[in-house]
């Protein structure tokens, strides 16, 4: 899926994400939906990354489950990545770039 077409959601602790790249990006606010059963809305975000980046990777929070998914620039658009074949290099990089804020996650990133 190319990053232009995601939606992100927050709204709270229980629904959140962050972002990562090798070069600053913007987070683009869409909307913001109103729940019908509760007295509380879930905003939605879109991200558009820097020129200079090459790499996305945005970590989601749905209900306390982790999810991390990795976007590359080809051909100067941004697709989802399989973790699976992320390169030593890259992974090299991440790990430099962000250290603390998703070592777990990269961990089960292969080598």
């Amino acid at each position: 899926m190319e990053l232009k077409d995601c939606k992100f959601y927050h709204g709270g602790e229980g629904l959140n994400f962050a972002v990562f790249s090798d070069s600053a990006c913007h987070t683009k606010f869409l909307e913001s939906i109103q729940l019908p059963l509760a007295q509380t809305s879930v905003e939605v975000y879109g991200i558009e990354p820097g020129v200079k980046s090459q790499w996305v990777v945005v970590r989601q929070v749905v209900e306390k489950q982790d999810s991390v998914k990795l976007y590359l620039r080809l051909r100067g658009s941004f697709f989802e990545e399989d973790h699976q074949d992320l390169s030593g290099e890259l992974r090299t990089e991440i790990e430099q770039k962000f250290p603390r804020l998703i070592s777990s996650f990269l961990r089960s990133w292969p080598k």
